[in-house]
């Protein structure tokens, strides 16, 4: 079978998804705004750096007389606004839409016009998936009654990932973020909090991984807060660095204001870290309070600073979340199995 997947070539969950297919013997190409070499596949490329309406011309065009000269048997585009609504365009069947988060989620609040874009994409797709129980729903809303085959496929951790992770001391004052630095991730909120848990726990520390637009601001932050010796900036990990990271860190914190399901938290759970993560829908299909996490409120840095002292104060919470959240993810976020699902999807589609 051929597949030919519409996105952010550039995107890590996309990778991963374009690696699985094509290690599974799949024939696969790639059509993507951003330039990115994946091995096994070819990755064409749209019009890199334009923006505007003129770019989405240029793109359909391209994108049509590409899908002529690939002739995939289907077409997978990963996020539901923009790639999704170019493949609608397109006018290719069959046509999978995955939606990743913010397309459903905050799109459609955003604008009359975006909601319209995002609902039709869904209606007109021949199947449909999203990484969360809380998303499908909304996407289901969005649909306004009409039936449409919708999965939730969550973007797990690898076999492989998961069973080579190795048993170790945790650094028990260290507090991990992997989110990048965008304002929807609310770093800013972590590192006031941490401003109030130092007070009370001296040896607390933060580590702060990723990069992005409020990089620079973040930083500036800590140094205004005094924060120099308490948080370390570690840039961009690649994903053994990720494991490294979960495996010797007490904590890990995610507070974002919207949210799916995030392979981040999945990885914490996995690595026994204890989650203390924004109080989202999506998260609650994980985390249950009090028990193998602590869920706050996105952007109440009081309210995080607490938790995450009762967090680092209580070893025997943080033990028992251990147990419970590695079972978890091995019932329910294997990578390899959850695709084995789309590989049936695509399979009735294409017969």
């Amino acid at each position: 079978m051929r597949l030919c997947f519409l996105g952010d070539a550039g995107s890590i969950h996309l990778q991963r998804w374009i690696n699985y297919f094509v290690q599974a013997g799949y024939e696969v190409e790639v059509i993507s705004f951003r330039p990115c070499e994946i091995k096994g596949t070819k990755v064409h490329l749209l019009a890199h750096g334009r923006s505007g309406r003129l770019a989405y011309i240029e793109a359909l065009a391209k994108i049509r007389g590409l899908l002529r000269e690939i002739q995939p048997d289907l077409l997978h585009a990963h996020y539901a606004t923009s790639f999704g609504l170019l493949a609608l365009l397109s006018g290719f069947k069959p046509l999978v839409v995955s939606a990743w988060g913010s397309d459903v989620l905050v799109a459609p609040k955003e604008s009359v016009f975006l909601r319209m874009i995002v609902e039709q994409v869904l209606r007109h797709a021949d199947a449909l998936t999203s990484d969360s129980a809380y998303m499908s729903e909304r996407m289901r809303e969005l649909l306004k009654g009409q039936e449409q085959v919708l999965k939730t496929v969550t973007m797990g951790v690898s076999k492989a990932w998961f069973e080579e992770i190795p048993e170790g001391e945790k650094k028990e004052f260290q507090i991990l973020s992997l989110r990048g630095h965008q304002e929807i991730y609310n770093i800013d909120i972590i590192i006031e909090a941490m401003a109030q848990v130092i007070q009370k726990i001296p040896q607390a520390k933060l580590v702060v991984a990723g990069e992005g637009p409020e990089t620079s601001a973040l930083k500036t932050l800590t140094s205004s807060l005094g924060l120099e010796k308490s948080i370390d900036f570690v840039g961009q990990l690649p994903h053994a660095a990720v494991q490294t990271y979960l495996n010797e860190s007490s904590i890990s914190v995610s507070v974002p204001s919207s949210d799916a399901t995030a392979v981040s938290l999945l990885e914490t759970m996995a690595c026994g870290s204890f989650p203390v993560v924004s109080d989202l829908p999506a998260n609650r299909e994980w985390i249950d309070p009090e028990v193998n996490g602590l869920l706050v409120p996105a952007k109440d840095a009081p309210a995080l600073a607490q938790s995450l002292v009762r967090a680092l104060e209580e070893k025997e919470l943080r033990e028992k979340a251990q147990t419970i959240n590695k079972q978890r993810v091995k019932d329910k976020a294997i990578w390899e199995d959850n695709m084995r699902e789309m590989e049936e999807l695509y399979r009735d589609l294409t017969r």
